[in-house]
């Protein structure tokens, strides 16, 4: 079927083009070319279609093994979990969507044709023109974690997650892609690409995913006047809004934001974005909420092209089914008539290699009721140019070139994919200044492009560390003279890198290896910190660990989890006064309290030489004062005993035993007194645990009507030579789903009944506005009705009865409805699925360890 809001026009020639090469389709993708070994590579009459999700940061974005990435509202499933993938859902779990797809464009002339190859183009009949293999061993995706531990890890990945993938251009099959608008079958460019993704959980880089794209002319001729571009469908909105959010989305381009290093500089980010118009706001109170307001927005960098000369384009279009209104800008000294009665879609190989190459930066989509005419324009009519700026079914493409790419030859192209928080900041900005009274500038004003500028700048450095000489060559990068008013001196800021891509981020360290077990309101958590502790940070080469948080909520959602106690390291950093800054800025390494009482006595006492207060402190010839790292609330055995307060909120387990020096923290697998053998939630597996690194945290007092979810993030100091705080690993990375009640283990060993609640149940009990019920908000308060049976054996069968002794419903345990290995939910439905009727029931639980009859009450 034709994809949404797809451009229909009259195909009868196409269709029987289609019907005519699939009949041949098997001998031509499968015989290959002798000059062509990626031919005979890929004889892909089915191929291995893969798509995997970005889940280790706070942008889940699903990438898949043949050139695109997002799952097109669900389409795809994820290779992990089976279910339907996101496709950019920012933040995770908060259901908004700021993505339908995007995918890769190369454009370029081959023996005077002119080809374009495209993994998606959102409106033919088959729009697939790289493919991978047919073959799961071979071409499924390779994924890598740089984190030790991971059940990914790899020696040689750069980030908390990679997808590594491989597909190619070459497989001409009717069946994928189809026949072009113009009448004829793909004509392949000849390209073989690699491409790896990368994502990272440290706090300045959690919001964007770097893709790297490695693009080889396996074919015989050069491949000349190539453009690589990214065409990207957006459909912001919440996964609730299964028809409209498509229908008013809006786009543009910024070229530059201001330093965040140096004053009254810009750093050039060339950002194609998109976002909702008006972000939603909830129709009763006209406010933003966090369930239905997609507020923020997202957008595609260019962040390694081939040549520094190379232009970049951005145009964008309205897609629709009436062909009058499928429309976009357009200049009239380089008018294209694309033949479909439009000025939008570009149907065919050599309409797309127009938008690909024309070198035109559109104006942003809200300016298109403006007249532009004096720029160059043309105009839409005043009708179209006004529904244009009030958002569309929106689409654009980012693209870069000309390059060469002789046979043999790779071109390397990278794209940061990015996300920013809250551009619209005032719900009224579009009701007042688009749709009541058109300013487009006043309109603008009141939109906030900082936090996705900011990200676009960090997807640039993580992308090409600023400063730092990857090659060896001597050359770290650009500089700019800054004076330094601290000190008065002239320094060099690195605005860039050595334009040798490091895809390396200053990480955090990874978060500990999370287990728990539970009773009735009740949960313990314990952990092992040796990953974390003794991890080395790649920017400073030193093992920067500072502490721990736990979090808790009722939501597996990052913001939505509350932190519920810290410990860290006592120690102080050493900072000097910034007249420019009007602050105190760092001058080195935070200082534990022992390295300072080593420098200044045994009886030196930090909190005299407070920054603020005054007192200054000689450190290495320069007057100093001191700041508290963190927060400096001591965990027993890290720090001098004298300096904790008698109140800890997690302990270290074997406290007793390091105390009494019989546990250390030395690394010796032959000493049986140093390890416990325990399950790696990560893998399933019993392996060693060093007791000098287990910790445990107790919470008492919990619903256990509801799920709560548990996590322990671990964080360092940061890192004051390159500006950055403190970080800390993502909530998410290791979080648990706990239900406080007892496990099975434990129903066994105490022997203990089964028990129901609520118990009686009460139809209008405020089940679903206290959040035990419908946690998800679907609105189907009777499909979401449960009942809660917990103190289960491992494995059981629950057989329902009416007072009567009618067979009402059967449910087996573990089952469909089961939470945990102790606990089963009934939504109160009988075996025909109708919802029962209010009355006394009799429940039996029937198991090898016994059987069991109790009552309980529905009233509705």
């Amino acid at each position: 079927m034709p994809a949404k809001g797809c451009l229909m026009l009259p195909r009868i020639a196409t269709l029987v083009a289609i019907l005519v090469f699939a009949i041949a389709a098997k001998s031509s993708s499968d015989s290959g070319s002798p000059h062509d070994p990626l031919l005979q590579k890929f004889t892909a009459t089915s191929p291995y279609f893969e798509v995997c999700t970005h889940k280790y940061n706070n942008l889940l974005l699903s990438i898949s093994n043949f050139g695109l990435f997002g799952a097109q509202r669900g389409a795809w499933q994820d290779c992990e979990t089976g279910r339907p993938a996101p496709s950019a859902e920012f933040p995770p779990g908060s259901g908004f969507e700021y993505l339908y797809v995007a995918a890769l464009w190369i454009g370029g002339i081959v023996d005077d044709d002119t080809l374009v190859s495209v993994a998606y183009d959102g409106w033919g009949y088959a729009q697939r023109e790289m493919l991978p293999c047919n073959s799961a061993a071979l071409c499924s995706m390779e994924r890598r974690s740089n984190r030790p531990g991971d059940p990914f890890y790899h020696e040689d990945a750069r980030a908390d997650l990679e997808f590594h993938a491989i597909f190619s251009d070459t497989v001409i099959n009717p069946s994928y892609n189809g026949v072009d608008w113009d009448g004829r079958t793909h004509v392949p460019l000849g390209l073989e690409i690699m491409q790896t993704s990368y994502c990272w959980s440290v706090s300045y880089a959690s919001d964007f995913i770097l893709i790297d794209y490695a693009i080889r002319n396996v074919g015989n001729s050069p491949i000349e006047e190539v453009y690589v571009g990214l065409y990207v469908d957006g459909d912001v909105e919440h996964v609730s809004n299964d028809s409209e959010g498509h229908k008013d989305d809006i786009c543009g381009f910024r070229q530059t934001m201001p330093s965040r290093l140096v004053y009254d500089y810009l750093d050039t980010i060339n950002l194609a974005w998109i976002a909702d118009n008006d972000g939603d706001p909830d129709p009763l109170t006209g406010e933003f909420d966090n369930y239905s307001s997609p507020t923020s927005i997202t957008g595609v960098r260019v962040l390694r092209a081939p040549s520094q000369y190379a232009k970049i384009s951005f145009n964008w279009w309205n897609s629709n089914t009436n062909a009058e209104l499928d429309w976009g800008p357009m200049r009239e000294a380089t008018y294209r008539s694309f033949g479909t009665g439009g000025l939008g879609t570009p149907e065919g190989d050599r309409n797309k290699y127009y938008i690909l190459s024309n070198g035109d930066h559109d104006y942003d989509q809200i300016f298109a009721a403006v007249d532009m005419s004096d720029q160059g324009w043309l105009p839409p009519s005043p009708s179209l140019g006004m529904v244009a700026a009030q958002g569309q079914d929106t689409r654009f493409v980012l693209s870069s070139g000309p390059y060469t790419i002789n046979p043999g030859d790779t071109l390397f192209f990278t794209i940061g994919y990015i996300a920013g928080e809250n551009l619209h900041r005032y719900a009224g900005n579009f009701e007042h200044n688009m749709s009541m009274a058109y300013d487009p500038s006043a309109f603008y004003d009141d939109l906030d492009f900082r936090d996705i500028g900011e990200n676009s700048v960090w997807a640039y450095w993580v992308y090409d560390n600023p400063g730092y000489d990857t090659d060896g060559d001597g050359y770290r990068g650009q500089v700019i003279a800054s004076e330094d008013s601290a000190t008065g001196e002239i320094d060099s800021v690195f605005i860039s890198g050595d334009t040798i891509p490091d895809f390396r981020a200053a990480a955090p360290p990874p978060p500990p290896v999370l287990r728990f077990s539970s009773e009735i309101e009740k949960v313990k958590l314990r952990w092992n910190g040796f990953d974390s502790e003794t991890f080395v940070d790649p920017f400073l080469s030193v093992v920067d660990f500072e502490g721990y948080i736990v979090y808790y909520g009722r939501d597996s959602v990052d913001h939505l989890l509350s932190r519920i106690v810290t410990h860290d390291f006592i120690d102080y950093i050493p900072q000097v006064w910034d007249d420019e800054r009007q602050s105190h800025v760092p001058v080195d390494l935070p200082l534990r309290i022992g390295r300072l009482r080593e420098l200044y006595g045994y009886d030196f006492d930090p909190e005299l030489y407070i920054c603020g207060e005054g007192n200054l402190l000689d450190y290495k010839g320069t007057d100093v004062c001191l700041k508290p790292a963190d927060w400096n609330q001591s965990i027993p055995s890290w720090d001098d005993p004298s300096l904790i307060d008698g109140h800890v909120g997690f302990r270290k387990t074997y406290a007793d035993e390091i105390a009494a020096g019989l546990v250390t923290s030395d690394v010796d697998s032959t000493n049986p007194g140093l390890w416990i053998r325990d399950i790696d939630p990560r893998t399933g597996d019993l392996v060693l645990f060093h007791k000098y690194y287990e910790y445990e945290f107790e919470m008492d007092g919990l619903l256990e009507s509801v799920p709560w979810y548990f996590s322990v993030t671990a964080f360092d100091f940061g890192d004051f030579e390159h500006g950055l705080p403190p970080q800390e690993s993502f909530r998410l990375a290791n979080s648990v789903e706990v239900w406080p009640i007892n496990d099975a283990s434990e129903v066994l060993r105490k022997n203990l009944k089964v028990q129901v609640y609520p118990n009686p149940y009460i139809a209008d009990g405020r089940y679903v506005t206290e959040g035990y019920e419908d946690r998800k908000r679907t609105g189907y308060f009777d499909h979401e009705r449960r009942i809660h049976f917990v103190n289960l054996p491992p494995y059981c069968t629950i057989k329902i009865y009416t007072l009567d002794g009618d067979f009402v419903r059967e449910l087996p345990h573990p089952g469909r409805h089961s939470d945990t290995d102790s606990k089963l939910e009934w939504n109160m439905r009988s075996r025909n699925n109708e919802l029962v009727a209010s009355g006394i029931y009799i429940f039996a639980v029937e198991s090898d360890w016994g059987n069991q009859i109790g009552k309980l009450v529905i009233i509705r």
